[in-house]
């Protein structure tokens, strides 16, 4: 099969678990990219957080951000598709978390707003790359909605039970965010394939955790990372190396190369 487009997850995928790219894996990217294949990164990270990382693999193209929520082009910002909505979609939870005391997060399109930082919060955005705008209250945001982040998974139990008839909830290894129903990677993907003419049979996805699911099940060959849960694993065409064995690089080595 040739293989037009590469999906490719950040966070325990490309990054390892010191949030490093290895020079393997930026020599491997860079050769894919150079080959003509479009090299999408899908990530529940924001342009801004992307950024860095589309720098050091020298690439550009479009990008697939805040989980599906996001879909635009790198280089001038132009949005091409995004599942949003209005915050007081999202009143009860913003009131459930400042009520116990729980850290929380509100992605636009291009800006990510908190309403307080502790130190623990600072150091974890710092990891991130993410920049907070203070604001007061985020209640009386009037731009679209991308995602809400409850940032403290310690401390997220009681807030499982408000309901949310027309958004839905989903995760990583560190955030718990709500979404637009329809907003996931392999949703925006299909936007992606529409704007290039391309088949979805065409696409390589690679990622490691549960909001990866839908792309690697989507793609045509859909490649779980080996450090990914196991019933991820099972659901996924292949399974490569672990993030930390350069398991990015294996994978498009084997199947690209």
């Amino acid at each position: 099969m040739s293989y037009k487009l590469l999906a490719l997850d950040v966070d325990g995928t490309l990054l390892n678990d010191d949030g490093v790219l290895t020079q393997k894996t930026i020599d491997t990217i860079k050769k894919v990219y150079n080959s003509g294949i479009q090299v999408v990164i899908s990530t529940g990270r924001s342009l801004n957080q992307t950024r860095p990382i589309l720098d050091e693999l020298g690439i550009e193209g479009i990008l697939v951000s805040h989980n599906g929520a996001t879909t635009l082009r790198t280089d001038n910002k132009e949005i091409i598709h995004e599942f949003s909505y209005d915050i007081k979609e999202v009143a009860d939870i913003v009131r459930y978390c400042r009520k116990h005391d729980i850290q929380f997060s509100v992605c636009t399109a291009f800006d990510f707003y908190v309403e307080r930082l502790d130190n623990y919060q600072t150091d974890l955005y710092k990891r991130f790359n993410l920049v907070p705008i203070m604001h007061s209250d985020v209640l009386s945001l009037t731009d679209k909605v991308m995602k809400f982040t409850v940032d403290d998974q310690q401390r997220v139990d009681g807030w499982r039970d408000i309901k949310f008839s027309n958004l839905r909830k989903t995760s990583d290894s560190f955030f718990q965010d709500i979404i637009h129903p329809n907003a996931h990677k392999a949703s925006a993907l299909e936007q992606v394939l529409y704007k290039l003419n391309m088949d979805k049979s065409e696409i390589i996805a690679i990622g490691d955790f549960y909001n990866d699911l839908e792309m690697l099940e989507f793609a045509g060959l859909g490649i779980a990372m080996g450090n990914a849960p196991d019933d991820l694993k099972e659901k996924a065409d292949v399974v490569t190396t672990s993030n930390n064995e350069d398991g990015v690089s294996h994978a498009l080595e084997k199947y690209l190369f």
